[in-house]
């Protein structure tokens, strides 16, 4: 007998064998992905060049932070070793002090801050002295301000109110006060100190320290450039 051929069987086991390959590829795409993963997962060749290109930024910021941090300390250091050291150069002074002797003990004052440069340094030194019937009244007798830009010297006889921190001195009592300020420049961090608060202005942070100290003996008076004494205070 001839066989009988039926269209629709023929079709539909076509299409039972596609559906069986195509399932079959899918199987073995995804044994394949597995396989790929799981040597993914065990290859930790390249590991360490990941972490450290991940810990280098961190390691960077902490060892400059750790640089500006010990250089901005030694040098606020060595400004509130210049402020006390003018100061008591200038108390040691008995009777009268001329201008020449005020600029050597400032010019002393700026080599502390070596090797730093004393070019943003400023130191003033002034004397105050209070009223013989109040200890609360106090005016400047006389001023000293030393530029480190031009290594320069300005004095001037005052007779002026000054406001001193309360129980400092007593009736007609001087003190002689150092005020040195420095404009610091951070060596790395300069674009975030001028967002940073407290900076004085772009780029620098200022630092400043002020000393008191008692006149070993008599309060010394000026000598002007002339050979003159400024004259004493005067109190109503």
């Amino acid at each position: 007998m001839t066989p009988v051929h039926h269209p629709q069987s023929a079709r539909a086991h076509a299409s039972g064998n596609t559906t069986a390959m195509s399932a079959t590829a899918t199987d073995l795409l995804l044994a394949r992905a597995r396989r790929l993963l799981g040597r993914w997962r065990g290859d930790t060749r390249g590991v360490a060049a990941v972490e450290f290109a991940m810990i280098v930024p961190i390691m960077a910021v902490m060892f400059i932070g750790a640089v500006e941090l010990s250089q901005v300390i030694t040098v606020d250091r060595r400004v509130s070793q210049t402020a006390s050291d003018t100061a008591d150069l200038v108390a040691r002074a008995e009777n009268q002090i001329s201008q020449a002797e005020i600029s050597d003990i400032m010019r002393a004052g700026s080599y502390i801050l070596a090797p730093y440069s004393a070019a943003p340094l400023k130191i003033t030194v002034r004397n105050v002295t209070s009223s013989p019937t109040d200890a609360n009244q106090a005016k400047q007798s006389w001023s000293c301000t030393f530029n480190g830009t031009g290594n320069s010297l300005s004095c001037a006889c005052s007779n002026t109110a000054y406001t001193l921190p309360a129980g400092l001195v007593s009736t007609n009592d001087s003190v002689v006060i150092s005020q040195t300020t420095y404009d610091y420049k951070p060596l790395v961090f300069d674009y975030f100190m001028k967002k940073g608060g407290g900076a004085s202005a772009a780029g620098t942070y200022t630092l400043s320290e002020t000393i008191h100290l008692k006149p070993r003996g008599q309060a010394a008076t000026l000598l002007q450039a002339d050979g003159t004494p400024c004259p004493s205070p005067t109190f109503p």
